[in-house]
């Protein structure tokens, strides 16, 4: 996993715990509000793997 990854995950991680807004991720993160709320659907639903690029392995 990239630092770029992992700080991802750390930043959507604490989202999901109610620690910081989605507004916040997406400040820190350079997404927009709507992306941060798909993404921790994925993690949610997919856990850390969820948020791994798709193209991965390929």
């Amino acid at each position: 996993m990239s630092a770029k990854e992992s700080r991802r995950v750390f930043v959507i991680e604490q989202a999901v715990k109610g620690k910081i807004t989605n507004r916040q991720a997406a400040e820190v993160l350079g997404l927009s509000e709507r992306q941060v709320i798909r993404l921790k659907e994925r993690m949610k639903a997919d856990g850390v793997a969820g948020l791994a690029h798709k193209n991965r392995g390929r």
